[in-house]
This record gives structure tokens, C-alpha cells and sequence, in this order.
């Protein structure tokens, strides 16, 4: 008989339309192989029938579902439940996804199902273990959610801002301190993301989480000469946001002093403050496309791949759709941190806007470059994040099940 357990995400995982939940739908799809599980979800998406039934198929036995409207509530607009939360040290992050019903339904949930292990899918969702340890308790930490919010501190220009930014890390971090010790084991998303929570709160045990993803079909570009850079992600979040407005400010006008006919696809969900500001620089030759179900066209359309991150921490998971689809990356060293992509083979590193600029130009203007890193990534991503990465997650888990019972 397969042992239970319950799996709690603040993210639907399907459509896998982004890192998190591409991360969220494969860990539940090699988990479902071996456990019963029972999966509940504080969610900003109310998912279709049809979509909840697609978990059911690949072997997931209950899902349920807790439609949350304060996940996207602007920090502006909800200032007097930000205040009252500070007040609780409470951090927002955990008071975006605090769901009364969803609360009662998990107690009610684990009398009722007795789970084996507990399953947090990110550290927030820690508010909902039961009072009382009896099962095995196990966080996949998607990162360091303090670490992410002193970096846009850090970045952040804004006194407002940078005030709200420093509570906010402040009691995080002591939130993060107090549950990342009740935990079984914890697996991380990387390993520099491993080192990083043992130096700050040596949890009792901690892994980091092989992670697969899916290689793409080669496919023929949709233009022959093409002079496209692409950047995906949702504009809403932070390190997106920021990423996407220093490179058009500050790189994007170097680049198109030496070449016209460069064009700069964004693909991701809009943001209507980041819109205002950036509507006052030139967006000649730049093309934003909102969400997309399908990333097929574009990526198909892309010379380059930018990940222009200054704040953040982590994997940023679209570096592994570049180097799934074998599109030359020009990044910082923080856009592919935590994996083990090497300079010059897999990617071009560059940390400042004159780099990012040159090493851009460097590219579109170098097939063969452009070639033999498309070759490199494809052995990369065969050797680091093939099925065979499953297969070793699976044995991790089992083992720490088995020495924690």
C-alpha cells in the first residue's frame, strides 16, 4: 500500500505557464508514481475542471483548491492590513496566502486522510502544519524568500519603498528562522540555494532538488535572419520587473546605436505602473505580448535569450527554457545562478550595461558563436537536467521517509 501524503502549494501548477509551476507539476508527477496523494492549493488562479482533472490523470488522488484574491492585492492598496500585519510581525508574504477556510479544511484533512508526510510547496505555506508533529515534514523551498526581498532592497531607489522592503525582509527572515527548523528535510533548488540556508539557519537536514526539464524539439526558425532578443517572464514580479526596465533604459540604447534592425520580444504578463514609466523611453523595435498559453513562435523567432537579473536569488527556471531550446543566453551571473552552466561554452556572462551590450552585438553577429553554443547547451541540459534526474529525486525522498519514520 502507498504511503500518503499531503501536499500543500500556494501555486496550481497547471497550465505550466511558469517556473514555479513548472517546478510544483513535476515534483507532484514523479511523487504521484509512489503516494497517495492529497494535494491542496491557496491559489490566485481558479482553475478549470478541466484542469484540476489533469493532476487526477497522472495519479494525483484528491485535489483541492482555495481561491485566494488578496495574492495579488497591491502593497498600496492594502496598507491598513499591511500595518496590522507588521504590527503581528507577520511578513505579507505570509498573510497574502492565510486562507481561514483553507486552514480548516488542512486540519480537517489530515484527521481525516492521516497523511504520512507533509509536503510544503514554499516556505509560506509553513503557516498551515498542524500544531502537533506526527507525520514527516518535508519543505521544497523554491528559495530564500528574506534573501530575494534584501536584494530589491538593496536595488530598490524608492525611501518608501526601501522602507517597506527592509520590514518586510526583517520578519521574514525571523519567519523562515523559526519554521525552517521544524522540518524534516528541505530540499532546495540548488545548491548554492542549499549553502545559502545552511549559513543562515542550519536546518536539520537539507538537499538540493535535482531538477529535470523537458529537452525541445528542434525546430526551423520562423525567419532566416533573425535579430530578435528574447525576455520572458511575468512583469509583476519584482526581479522581473526591474531586470526588464534596466535593460531597456540602459542597455537597450547601446545595442541599437550599433544595429537598427535588433528587435526585443517580452513575453509575460503586463504590468500597468512598470508600462507608464517605460512608455517615456524609446520602445522603438520592441514588441511586449502580454501572457502566452504557447511559447512555441517566439522562442522559435529568438537569436538570443536576456536575463538581465540584479535581484533575486535561486534558479530563475527561464534560463532552462533558453537552454532547453538551445538559444544563445547572454546573462548576469546572478540569471543563471545555480546552475552549473560554464562561461563562454553555455552562455556569455556579462555584469554591467557596456558588457551586456557587447556581448549582445557579439552574438547577432556571430552564427558560428551562436552554433556551437546551441550544441554545448543541448549536452548540458542531456547531462544535468535529463529524466534521469526524477529517478534520483524519487531515491532522495524515499530515503529521508525513511530515516525520519
Amino acid at each position: 500500500m502507498k504511503k500518503k501524503l499531503l501536499y500543500i502549494s500556494q501555486v496550481f501548477p497547471y497550465p505550466t505557464d511558469g517556473g514555479g509551476k513548472i517546478k510544483t507539476y513535476n515534483t507532484l508527477r514523479v511523487l504521484a508514481k509512489e503516494y497517495a496523494i492529497s494535494a491542496v492549493f491557496v491559489s490566485e488562479k481558479n482553475p478549470s475542471t478541466s484542469e484540476i482533472a489533469h493532476l487526477k490523470k497522472f495519479g494525483v488522488k484528491k485535489v483541492r483548491v482555495f481561491f485566494n484574491t488578496t495574492i495579488l492585492d497591491s502593497v498600496k492598496d492594502n496598507l491598513w492590513h499591511l500595518i496590522k500585519n507588521f504590527l503581528q510581525l507577520r511578513p505579507h508574504y505570509v498573510f497574502q496566502y492565510t486562507h481561514t477556510t483553507a486552514a480548516k479544511f488542512i486540519q480537517s484533512e489530515i484527521k481525516s486522510f492521516s497523511p504520512d508526510v507533509i509536503h510544503i510547496d514554499h516556505a509560506n505555506m509553513a503557516q498551515y502544519l498542524p500544531k502537533e508533529k506526527k507525520q514527516v515534514w518535508i519543505l521544497e523551498s523554491h528559495n530564500l524568500e528574506f534573501y530575494l526581498l534584501w536584494t530589491r532592497f538593496v536595488h530598490s531607489s524608492k525611501l518608501s519603498r526601501k522602507a517597506y522592503l527592509l520590514i518586510e525582509a526583517t520578519l521574514t527572515y525571523l519567519f523562515e528562522y523559526r519554521i525552517v527548523k521544524l522540518f524534516d528535510c528541505i530540499f532546495a533548488i540548488s545548491n548554492d540555494e542549499k549553502f545559502r540556508m545552511q549559513h543562515f539557519f542550519s536546518p536539520r537536514r537539507i538537499e538540493s532538488q535535482p531538477l529535470f526539464y523537458q529537452l525541445a524539439k528542434r525546430k526551423s526558425q520562423v525567419m532566416g535572419d533573425n535579430q530578435n532578443l528574447l525576455f520572458i517572464g511575468n512583469l509583476r514580479w519584482p526581479p522581473n520587473e526591474h531586470a526588464i526596465e534596466w535593460f531597456i533604459t540602459n542597455i537597450w540604447p547601446l545595442i541599437r546605436a550599433k544595429n537598427k534592425r535588433v528587435r526585443l520580444h517580452i513575453v509575460g504578463q503586463r504590468y500597468d505602473i512598470l508600462d507608464q514609466r517605460l512608455s517615456l523611453l524609446d520602445l522603438t523595435n520592441i514588441s511586449f505580448f502580454g501572457f502566452q498559453k504557447s511559447l512555441d513562435k517566439y522562442l522559435r523567432a529568438a537569436t538570443a535569450f536576456i536575463l538581465p537579473f540584479k535581484m533575486g536569488g535561486g534558479v530563475r527556471l527561464k534560463s532552462l527554457t533558453a537552454l532547453a531550446s538551445s538559444i544563445p543566453i547572454v546573462s548576469t551571473s546572478l540569471g543563471v545562478e545555480g546552475l552549473t552552466v560554464r562561461k563562454e561554452f553555455e552562455y556569455l556572462e556579462a555584469n554591467t550595461e557596456g558588457e551586456f551590450a557587447e556581448k549582445i552585438l557579439l552574438l547577432l553577429e556571430n552564427k558560428k558563436m551562436r552554433d556551437a553554443m546551441a550544441k554545448n547547451q543541448e549536452m548540458y541540459m542531456k547531462k544535468n537536467h535529463s529524466a534521469t534526474q526524477n529517478k534520483l529525486l524519487l531515491k532522495k525522498y524515499q530515503e529521508v521517509i525513511q530515516e525520519s519514520q
